[in-house]
């Protein structure tokens, strides 16, 4: 399986969430790890897999990275290409647009023909108003605080990462 994990980050969080990612699949379970400003929309064809990290930044927007792969997705055919994402989000400040970013790019990578539903994630432990990132009464992927719950990241991570495997069989 060619598989990539993928993230932007403006503050390192997102990064730091990838290498937990990373850690738990091992170094060899992805070809590329980088950030999404290296690779670029054109780079996401060709995976069979793809986990994608991306903070909801300012109010309920894409981080800067990939809002230019957002843009540039029309032009990518993501047919046959699995996706998986996760998310940085701040529900105690922006309650109103928690995880917003993983939704909408979600969302986009869905009508360019790649395939979801996988590691959908209870929104239970987190306390917001509104999300894009909710789909079915679950978020498109895992929901990550570093703001208000930095003690269950690791553990939401492991978790995911195991969800993630048996999914898809590895």
């Amino acid at each position: 399986m060619k598989a990539a994990l993928l993230y932007g980050t403006c503050t390192g969080k997102t990064e730091a969430a990838a290498e937990l990612i990373r850690d738990e699949f091992g170094d060899d379970f992805f070809e590329t790890y980088d950030d999404i400003a290296q690779v670029g929309a054109e780079g996401l064809s060709g995976y069979d897999f793809i986990i994608c990290g991306i903070p909801t930044w300012d109010v309920g927007e894409i981080q800067y990275d990939w809002q230019d792969v957002y843009d540039e997705l029309d032009d990518v055919d993501l047919a046959g290409t699995k996706i998986a994402m996760f998310g940085m989000g701040d529900q105690g400040g922006y309650p109103d647009t928690y995880q917003d970013a993983i939704g909408m790019v979600y969302t986009k990578m869905l009508e360019r023909g790649a395939e979801g539903k996988i590691g959908f994630t209870s929104t239970e432990t987190h306390d917001f108003e509104e999300s894009k990132g909710v789909i079915d009464g679950q978020f498109c992927g895992l929901a990550l605080d570093d703001d208000c719950q930095p003690e269950l990241t690791e553990q939401r991570v492991k978790d995911w990462a195991e969800q993630l495997k048996s999914e898809l069989g590895v």
